[in-house]
């Protein structure tokens, strides 16, 4: 079900009759433009003509108003997928094929997040016939009344479109409050232009002009000085006070007791204001208050126009509303609009119209005081015109305005699948927690609904379970459906075998034309396969998903599948087979127009971090800097694996507080899904990784303490598929342990953990992480100086790796699989010498001027070596090298991902062992010894 968009919210508001003329304000608006600058922000208080000012501009500055992109924000707009739905409107009445496809995707049922939409946006714009060549913006987006955002990920998507704004557009901000976004920066690099309240306030010409050319009041010049001066300016409380001056006989007494603050200024004159009015007129703005948007039809409807018959249908309450006036609502809006009575026309056809924000709210505070009976009627007789309109928001809330919990639950629990499909879950949970908890746990349908929402938005899952017995209280309702959803909850706690029976039970219950959710337990059935080591049994199951999602349109499950499946082949180290799947996700997860939806955000990461294994820095970035974006608004428990991902990327690319920056993000993500423990756990192994790698084994120790991996180990658990959290995590937690005792120069110890694990890798037919065993244990041997074992390990390990073309799981090695790989080369041993050799140019070492050492000069490059009382190790090698090229220790440490202080503590260590005392010493003593070639 799509919702219609409201197109009075994309139009440029008219001008109205008798506007004062502002030239020095269009003045700084013309060079904004006139200059490429980014943005033009215009912040000040309500009342300050911030939407007037742009009409005229728009209207006088040259461009065609085709040329203009409008939009009226208000606070429902803070569902991110309603917001650009809205956006992208705008930017079509400028030019019709802009976000074609992206209005398309918006509408489905999985609308992807912004970011995603936005890049495909930008080129479009960029790529607008007739825009590229010329030397001044020429297409503007007006975002008006943008205070009304609170929503954090729209200000981020704004400030990613302020980033790569194309040369020819020109955004525009209206707003009450410095919204947050990139403001500084803009403004150190000349690309703001700003108006703020001191710049709109009326000069005292203006207020002259308005009070005596617009109003005709024809007030002295020393009344008009002080009227400015007692309104600062605010036109707002010029326009109250001169309709309140119409018919006054002691103008000058008037004026000078007209003072105070703002707000008792504006009850005051609303008031003068409306006993002004006739009392027909009165009634009118009192019971249309509620509204947000009129037209005719709706102020007839809730006035109580036609009341008889609504009552007929027990709509309204028995006692009668009076109408307000013989006349037509419409003729009513016409009349305030010419007698401007703080009302807004929306569109050119004078259809729809809002009344002045301050002015509304004063309305329903009096309607409050006067007839606070009165409200929930008009109300409810509000909703009830929305939902025979077919729009069910609005009408829901309304009913919610009403207190009319029962009408409101009725109507929620009719749009919440249309609602969920849209992604608008900020929208739906607003709703539900306004609805009185007995209430909706009456509801067992609701209930169901709530449930799926609290659990993919990472609730605890005792208060997702709390809802799920509510619905259970139903009378035999739902018994399919409620097992699905336990089954995912099972999942999450790791309880496969539970999971594995509930999604049984479910494909029994479950009628056969449910075919989203019978998908859904066959996806649960194959991730069991899997999960238990299974890949055969697993990967067939997975196939059958895809086929079976695709035959019914469940792209949700069906390009989740593949990408699951793309994962199975990671583990047995195929890596082009892993491609395929997840490039074949991405056709899946892609509409007709070419848009990806939220899932192909998972195949993004996976691709993304293949091509990091491959040493595509750039590529990887990208896909999942993509693959988060769209991930991040369907599940932040899958997008958390996105920012892991490109942690290890950042780390590739020599960017360590970008590395940590990143798996922060993953451990925030881990914090807000609540839901389970699992990924928090998944994220603190990878933080340890990351510790290993940037040489911080004290914080790595103290995980591994933590995990108790400073005990005796306990191979059973890795052959215990019932503890299923220790089952999967511990063969990485071994394989990071490893690292440490490596990094510490005790192979010995490495070793003891490396061999058994390799082996039951190799019972359990984990190709990758046998073949990353193999590497480390052929680090471990070479350190032991057992440099023949070292070269049969490292053989073992290419002769896996080679078929995937690994890269980045030996380079980032760094100086010992140098070395060892040197080794390898030296010693020719086909069939791997030619993908060794690759390995070392990714490293950086095979150059036109370098030698690799070979097999006679290696052995005696061992022997010197052994004259050293204390040998040095590969870390201390490695950094000794560095010191011959001549990077001081911040260099070093920043090369190394080292701290400072750890550097300087190795340093003297090679010092000491060396019998040196400064660097020249230790690079000569080195060279003399064969540990450095050579010059």
């Amino acid at each position: 079900m799509v919702t219609p968009l409201l197109t009075t919210k994309l139009h440029v508001p008219p001008l109205r009759h008798g506007l004062v003329r502002r030239p020095r304000l269009l003045q700084r608006l013309d060079e904004g433009l006139a200059l490429g600058r980014r943005l033009t922000l215009i912040s000040a208080p309500a009342g300050f003509g911030k939407t007037t000012l742009l009409s005229e501009w728009i209207a006088d500055c040259g461009l065609r108003i085709a040329d203009c992109g409008w939009l009226s924000l208000d606070e429902g707009d803070n569902d991110p997928a309603r917001f650009w739905a809205y956006l992208i409107a705008a930017l079509r009445t400028v030019h019709a094929t802009i976000g074609e496809g992206a209005r398309s995707v918006l509408q489905s049922p999985q609308p992807p997040p912004a970011e995603s939409v936005l890049a495909d946006l930008i080129n479009e714009i960029a790529a607008i016939p007739g825009t590229a060549d010329s030397p001044a913006r020429s297409l503007i987006l007006v975002l008006d009344d943008y205070h009304l955002i609170t929503a954090q990920p729209i200000h981020e998507s704004i400030a990613f479109l302020l980033d790569h704004l194309p040369d020819c557009l020109h955004l525009v901000i209206a707003t009450r409050g410095d919204p947050p976004l990139p403001l500084s920066r803009l403004r150190g690099r000349g690309q703001l232009t700003e108006l703020r309240q001191a710049d709109l306030c009326f000069t005292t010409d203006e207020a002259a002009a308005f009070l005596n050319t617009c109003m005709g009041l024809g007030i002295a010049a020393d009344d008009v000085t002080t009227l400015a001066s007692c309104t600062e300016g605010w036109i707002t409380g010029l326009q109250m006070a001169a309709l309140s001056m119409q018919g006054q006989e002691d103008v000058p007494g008037f004026i000078r007791a007209f003072t105070g603050s703002n707000r008792y200024v504006l009850d005051y004159l609303v008031e003068e204001v409306l006993q002004r009015q006739p009392e027909r007129v009165q009634r009118f703005l009192l019971q249309t208050s509620i509204l947000e948007r009129l037209c005719g039809s709706l102020c007839d409807a809730v006035q109580g126009r036609g009341a008889e018959e609504q009552r007929g249908r027990g709509e309204i309450p028995p006692a009668p509303l009076l109408p307000c006036s013989p006349a037509s609502s419409q003729e009513t809006l016409e009349y305030l609009e010419r007698n401007n009575l703080f009302l807004v026309p929306l569109d050119d056809r004078r259809e729809w119209y809002r009344y002045h924000v301050l002015f509304a709210d004063l309305l329903r505070k009096r309607l409050q005081q006067e007839q606070p009976h009165l409200a929930p009627a008009l109300h409810r007789r509000a909703s009830t015109w929305y939902e025979e309109h077919g729009q069910p928001a609005p009408a829901i809330e309304h009913a919610l305005s009403a207190r009319d919990f029962e009408r409101a639950a009725h109507l929620v629990e009719q749009a919440a699948e249309a609602t969920l499909m849209r992604s608008e879950v900020v929208t739906f949970q607003r709703w539900m927690e306004r609805l009185p908890d007995t209430l909706v746990r009456a509801r067992p349908a609701l209930c169901f609904f709530h449930a799926w929402v609290l659990l993919v938005s990472g609730c605890p899952l005792d208060v997702v379970e709390s809802r799920l017995e509510d619905v259970g209280r139903g009378t035999g309702l739902f018994p399919g459906r409620l097992n699905v959803l336990r089954a995912f909850i099972a999942i999450l706690r790791g309880q496969v075998p539970s999971a594995v029976e509930l999604a049984r039970q479910a494909l029994e219950q479950l009628p056969e034309h449910d075919l989203f959710l019978r998908n859904v337990a066959t996806w649960i059935l194959s991730f069991s396969h899997v999960a238990a080591g299974d890949f055969e049994a697993g990967s067939q199951a997975l196939d059958e998903v895809v086929r079976t999602g695709q035959q019914i349109g469940n792209v949700l499950i069906a390009a989740r599948a593949q990408t699951y499946l793309a994962g199975v082949h990671v583990r047995l180290a195929q890596l082009d087979k892993a491609r395929e799947c997840y490039e074949r996700a991405l056709e899946i997860a892609t509409d007709a127009q070419g848009r990806r939806r939220p899932v192909a955000g998972m195949a993004l990461m996976g691709l993304g971090d293949l091509t990091r294994e491959w040493n595509d820095l750039e590529a990887a970035s990208r896909y999942v800097e993509e693959g988060i974006a769209l991930t991040r608004q369907w599940s932040i428990f899958a997008a958390l694996e996105g920012y892991i991902v490109l942690a290890r990327v950042r780390q590739a690319q020599g960017d360590a507080d970008g590395a940590g920056k990143a798996l922060e993000q993953a451990r925030q993500l881990a914090a807000q899904f609540r839901a389970t423990d699992i990924d928090d756990l998944f994220v603190a192994t990878s933080q340890a990784q990351l510790w290993v790698a940037q040489g911080n084994l004290a914080a790595a120790w103290q995980w591994a303490r933590d995990r108790g991996l400073d005990r005796d180990i306990d191979w059973a658990e890795l052959d215990d598929q019932g503890d299923f959290v220790n089952y999967h995590l511990r063969k990485y937690e071994y394989l990071i342990l490893a690292r440490m005792w490596l990094a510490q120069d005790q192979p010995d110890k490495a070793l003891s953990v490396l061999e058994p694990l390799r082996l039951r890798m190799e019972q359990q037919g984990r190709t990758r992480l046998v073949l990353e065993a193999h590497m480390l244990q052929a680090l471990a041997c070479q350190a032991q100086g057992d440099v023949a074992q070292a070269l049969a390990c490292l053989e073992g390990a290419l002769a896996l790796a080679e078929p995937g073309g690994y890269v980045r799981l030996f380079v980032d090695e760094g100086e010992p699989m140098r070395v060892l790989l040197s080794r390898l080369i030296a010693d020719r041993r086909p069939p791997t010498a030619a993908y060794a050799r690759k390995l070392l140019a990714a490293l950086g070492e095979v150059t036109a001027d370098h030698r690799l050492p070979t097999e006679a000069t290696l052995p005696a490059v061992v022997g010197r070596r052994s004259s050293l009382i204390e040998p040095l190790s590969q870390r201390e090698i490695e950094l000794l090298r560095l010191i011959a090229e001549g990077l001081s220790n911040q260099e070093i440490a920043q090369r190394l991902f080292i701290s400072l202080p750890t550097v300087k503590w190795h340093t003297s260590n090679i010092y000491g062992k060396l019998g040196v005392k400064n660097r020249t010493q230790a690079v000569a003593e080195a060279k003399a010894l064969g540990i450095l070639p050579p010059d």
